[in-house]
């Protein structure tokens, strides 16, 4: 265990390391500016899309993931049992009203309709877009094994952004104005 004395000059160190190896890569004569145009359209092209999966609605009809496309989509994966997701829920209601031009898409993983509209009505938040995921697909194909996680999807239906854990509505107005 580090002492307290010794932390300061420990991160100190690993920054000015870590600075001096940014600052070589960008004085080296072989960066360009087109070279990291190409590369960030490239990591564009390469980011995950927004998954085209067979949901259901609290009503139990089927909902189509990949009809959000067309506009940004802050994409969200919950279940009730799980605390931090409990505890975010009231700011994403406010971030659905704070900015109307992007989709907030809650999917439940693994609970039932009735588990998922209890929690909702228990709660009192009145939310737009929740889906139901009975099998948690939607984890499998964005390979996380945590929740919450919030992915973000741009217009085109690429990934952009992602936050694992409880999110703030500080984080959700950081990365919509950076991305959206």
């Amino acid at each position: 265990m580090l002492t307290q004395s010794l932390r300061l000059p420990l991160i100190v160190a690993v920054s000015l390391v870590l600075m001096v190896g940014c600052n070589q890569a960008d004085n080296s004569e072989s960066s360009s500016t087109s070279q990291v145009l190409e590369a960030d359209k490239m990591a564009l092209q390469a980011a995950p899309s927004l998954p085209d999966l067979q949901l259901m609605t609290l009503e139990e009809r089927p909902a189509q993931l990949s009809s959000y496309m067309g506009v940004p989509v802050v994409l969200n994966l919950w279940a009730s049992w799980c605390p931090p997701c409990r505890r975010e829920m009231p700011v994403i209601e406010q971030a659905q009203t704070a900015f109307p031009d992007v989709s907030f898409v809650l999917v439940n993983q693994g609970e039932s309709a009735q588990q998922a509209k209890t929690f909702l009505q228990s709660e009192g938040l009145n939310l737009t877009d929740v889906l139901l995921d009975p099998s948690s697909e939607a984890m499998r194909e964005m390979r996380t094994g945590g929740l919450p996680t919030t992915f973000f999807f741009d217009a085109q239906g690429r990934m952009v952004d992602l936050h694992l854990g409880e999110i703030t509505m500080a984080d959700l107005k950081d990365k919509i104005s950076r991305h959206f």
